[in-house]
């Protein structure tokens, strides 16, 4: 039975994908180009934070996963989590950009303590708001509908990432921590607007957290899952390439494009514009072929139009090439979502409850892992290019555009390898949608009893 949610419900929802990749963008674009380029510290230190980091969400993620699928308030399951993660994660952002400067031991264990804080926060509200998603809308259409608002609002969190930045930061460190205020603010409207009137969760699913499973029993059953295996490793290599883009843009314009930080934001952001404009192409097509193959269709048109910048130079050039993979980026960001919601479906056929937490909490765990994977690899090229402390004389052209366009290709090839094997094609997607609403009308009559 599908709950029919009003429009301002659904937008207010939206607002928080809005503030999640807004600060998580920023976040990714500007912390690695802070503290290698500005602040100082060598790329070995930055890569011991990011191993420790990921150890600690090794936990962190299907643990918080964990914990909400079990949890019952009057609050709901989901929403607590989010309410108590925001203050702490806007602080967060904030004092991230002072560390002390007195030496490389010093600035790694002040790293280190604001990624393990910040990602603990960040992820007690994002991991609810992933999971609230297929919960809250079961039905193709208003799936459909919803993710599109959720990523047209994402790709504008993406852009305010890219050119709010561009506006405030500059040569000094204290840029930084203006940019860490205003960026706060921002976000902290959009969380109050999107737990104001977005965030609900629905009465049937209200007694799932009796059935839910214990903490190790949750990680070998979705594991077990087939299809949630290979959408871990799509996700996996998706985050890996966006964040190998996050992380390298910034330097990729100044040391190939000759360009400013603005300048630089400016191509991100025509790349991010052109992902929003072409979300409304996607999900045409995802209502004619299915997400599978929408999906495989984005990722070809983002690696082809990518290719030029393997020899390009001239700024205004590599403009126009981002205005292109734009278009691929935009259904990448569409689809990535959208298809895991198939595989949670298909788990509450099989055993009655949503376990929304515990696959996300997976997911999110292996997000991190491709955290690790990409400053590694920025990491080892950089040192194999003697460029272990920020030099600007020092010709790194070849590793970055190595970096940039071709280990993203090899990403992107396993990835279509991976989806050729998802078993959800459209016709599958369908089935299980109409099995889901008997399913949904007897939960509702169940807790209507009660």
């Amino acid at each position: 039975m599908s709950t029919q949610f009003s429009k301002g419900q659904k937008w207010a929802f939206g607002a928080g994908s809005f503030a999640q990749w807004f600060i998580n963008t920023a976040f990714n674009i500007w912390v690695f180009y802070y503290y290698f380029t500005v602040v100082g510290l060598d790329i070995r230190w930055y890569v011991l934070a990011a191993v420790i980091w990921t150890l600690w969400n090794a936990f962190n993620d299907p643990f918080i996963g964990y914990l909400s699928d079990r949890t019952n308030t009057r609050f709901g399951r989901r929403k607590p989590y989010i309410m108590i993660g925001t203050i702490p994660m806007l602080i967060l952002e904030i004092i991230l950009w002072l560390p002390p400067t007195n030496n490389q031991l010093t600035i790694f264990l002040y790293l280190l303590l604001m990624l393990i804080c910040y990602d603990t926060f960040y992820t007690m509200i994002a991991l609810p708001f992933d999971s609230l998603f297929p919960e809250l809308y079961t039905s193709v259409k208003e799936r459909s509908e919803v993710n599109t608002i959720k990523q047209l609002l994402a790709v504008l969190g993406l852009l305010a990432a890219a050119l709010v930045p561009g506006f405030i930061v500059s040569d000094t460190a204290f840029s930084y921590f203006l940019n860490g205020i205003v960026t706060s603010i921002i976000v902290g409207i959009s969380l109050i607007i999107a737990l104001k009137w977005g965030v609900k969760e629905r009465k049937e699913f209200r007694m799932d957290y009796q059935q839910s499973f214990k903490f190790f029993e949750g990680l070998k059953y979705t594991l077990k899952n087939k299809g949630f295996v290979l959408y871990t490793i799509i996700f996996f290599l998706y985050e890996y390439v966006i964040l190998l883009l996050a992380t390298l843009v910034q330097i990729f314009g100044k040391e190939i494009l000759n360009a400013t930080e603005f300048e630089t934001s400016i191509i991100t952001g025509v790349l991010y514009l052109m992902g929003a404009i072409s979300v409304m192409l996607w999900r045409w097509l995802d209502l004619k072929i299915g997400s599978r193959k929408g999906l495989a269709l984005s990722v070809i048109a983002y690696f082809i139009a990518s290719l030029p910048l393997m020899f390009v130079s001239d700024y205004l050039i590599a403009v126009v090439i981002a205005f292109f993979m734009g278009i691929g980026f935009g259904g990448m960001i569409y689809y990535i979502y959208l298809i895991i919601a198939d595989v949670i479906d298909e788990d509450e056929l099989n055993t009655g409850t949503r376990h929304e937490g515990a696959f996300f909490g997976i997911t999110n765990f292996f997000m991190r892992l491709s955290m690790i994977l990409s400053i590694f690899t920025i990491g080892l090229v950089f040192v194999q290019s003697d460029w272990e402390v920020y030099d600007p004389l020092i010709d790194v052209t070849l590793g970055l555009r190595f970096l940039f366009i071709v280990v993203p290709g090899i990403a992107l090839g396993i990835l279509l390898l991976c989806l050729y094997f998802y078993p959800f094609p459209k016709s599958r997607v369908d089935e299980i949608k109409e099995k889901l609403y008997e399913l949904h009308k007897e939960k509702n009559r169940k807790v209507g009893s009660n």
